[in-house]
C-alpha cells in the first residue's frame, strides 16, 4: 500500500483538501476539473441554471453531472448550485474508488464524500478563538457516503436561514449538500428546530441531520457520537484568494477529517 497523504488544492473557486493513497489523489483532481467543465457548460448554455433558487429541469442532453444535480436539488426543493459543492466532491471520491480507493475524503469546503475503512474523526464546528470544537466520531463504512454543512452566520453560500450550523449525513454528498441547505433555510430561531426536519424524514438516502440554533440543537436519523476535540485552524479548507467569509453569529462553521 502507497503512503497515504493529505492534499490540499485550488481549482478556480474550488477549494478542497484530499485525503487518499498518493497515487490516487491526481485522479481526484482530474474528475474535479471535469466536473467543473461540465457545470460551467451548462451555465453558459443557459445561466437561469446558476441563479436559480429553485428547482432546475435539465433538458434531456444535459450531462450526467448536471442531471445528477438537478435530481437532488429537486427532492429538496431548492435550486441546483445549492448541490455544486457536494457534486464535486462525491465525483472526485468516486474516480478515486473506481481506482480501488476503500479509504479517503474529499473536503469541498465543508461538503465531504468519504469512504471509511478506520474510524475517523470530523470536526464540524468551533467558536472563534476557542482552543476546543465540536465534532463526529465517525464509523468505519464499507461503501461511500456524504457529510455537507450549511450556515446562516458564516461563509459564502446563500442561506434563507440563521441556524448556526446544519450538518447532514447521507448515501452521498450530493443528496447531503442539497438537503443541508434545504433544512438550512428553515431555520430562523430556535423554535424552528422542532419542525426543520419536516417533510425530508423519508427521503432516500438521508441517514441522520443535526440541526444548531443560538446553542439549541435538534437531531434526526442517526447521527454519530458528538465529541470535543482540539481546535486546529489550519486543517481548515480555505480558499486563498477568496475573501473571508463575513462572521454574524457566535459560533463559527467549520468542517474537517481527521483520522
Amino acid at each position: 500500500m502507497s503512503l497515504f497523504v493529505t492534499a490540499k488544492v485550488e481549482i478556480q473557486e474550488t477549494a478542497a483538501t484530499i485525503g487518499a493513497e498518493r497515487e490516487l489523489i491526481s485522479l481526484a483532481v482530474d474528475a474535479i476539473k471535469a466536473a467543473r467543465l461540465d457545470i460551467e457548460r451548462q451555465i453558459r448554455k443557459d445561466r437561469f441554471f446558476l441563479t436559480t433558487l429553485e428547482p432546475y429541469e435539465p433538458d434531456k442532453h444535459s450531462s450526467r453531472i448536471v442531471q445528477r444535480m438537478c435530481e437532488a436539488s429537486n427532492v429538496a426543493g431548492v435550486g441546483p448550485m445549492a448541490t455544486v459543492a457536494g457534486t464535486i466532491a462525491q465525483e472526485a471520491l468516486e474516480a478515486m474508488e473506481a481506482a480501488g480507493c476503500t479509504h479517503g475524503w474529499v473536503d469541498n469546503g465543508g461538503d465531504i464524500a468519504l469512504i471509511l475503512d478506520d474510524s475517523a474523526t470530523l470536526e464540524v464546528f468551533s467558536e472563534p478563538g476557542s482552543d476546543s470544537a465540536f465534532a463526529l466520531e465517525l464509523e468505519r463504512s464499507d461503501r461511500h457516503f456524504g457529510i455537507c454543512t450549511s450556515s446562516g452566520r458564516l461563509g459564502h453560500s446563500i442561506s434563507f436561514g440563521n441556524a448556526d450550523v446544519v450538518v447532514v449525513i447521507a448515501q452521498d454528498a450530493v443528496i447531503a449538500d442539497a438537503l443541508a441547505t434545504a433544512v438550512g433555510n428553515r431555520i430562523s430561531l430556535p423554535e424552528d428546530l422542532r419542525t426543520c426536519f419536516d417533510g425530508f424524514k423519508s427521503t432516500p438516502g438521508l441517514i441522520g441531520a443535526l440541526a444548531m440554533c443560538d446553542g439549541s440543537v435538534a437531531t434526526h436519523g442517526r447521527v454519530p457520537r458528538i465529541v470535543e476535540v482540539e481546535h486546529n485552524a489550519e486543517r481548515l479548507t480555505v480558499h486563498t484568494r477568496m475573501a473571508s467569509s463575513k462572521y454574524l453569529g457566535a459560533q463559527q462553521k467549520r468542517a474537517e477529517v481527521r483520522t
